[in-house]
């Protein structure tokens, strides 16, 4: 069951990474200047696979209310405009220099949560993936 993890987690890793080249190739290299639409197009091919997958059975999906959508509304248009954004500093950075502006983030937040909270965390327990009881 163990190398059904690392399987999922090596593939996750080289499609992230070869969809960032493959951006940085359009937006750069073939100076696309739509990144919007480019990124639309990237986002709706994940949702085929995403419901490709729930048809299969590899994931668990469920039908949300019209109240549940709403409420993601705003969450989203912020999804979008970090994703222009994104597509923007990609197309004008090298790659290591994006994916280090781009994964601190994380570590900011490990910094302000443990001086909001004051409490003594182990920086280990502050930078895993899963929530605390999952």
């Amino acid at each position: 069951m163990q190398w059904k993890r690392q399987i999922s987690g090596c593939t996750f890793s080289f499609v992230f990474v070869v969809s960032y080249f493959t951006n940085k190739f359009v937006l750069s290299v073939l100076k696309f200047t739509y990144p919007t639409l480019f990124q639309g197009w990237q986002t709706f091919i994940g949702a085929l696979l995403l419901l490709l997958a729930g048809k299969l059975g590899w994931v668990e999906m469920s039908r949300i209310t019209r109240s549940a959508a709403l409420s993601w509304l705003p969450g989203s248009l912020l999804f979008v405009g970090n994703i222009y954004a994104g597509s923007r500093a990609l197309s004008r950075m090298n790659i290591p220099f994006f994916f280090t502006l781009q994964n601190s983030s994380h570590v900011v937040s490990c910094v302000i949560l443990r001086i909001i909270h004051k409490e003594k965390m182990q920086w280990l327990k502050c930078l895993r993936q899963k929530p605390p009881g999952y």
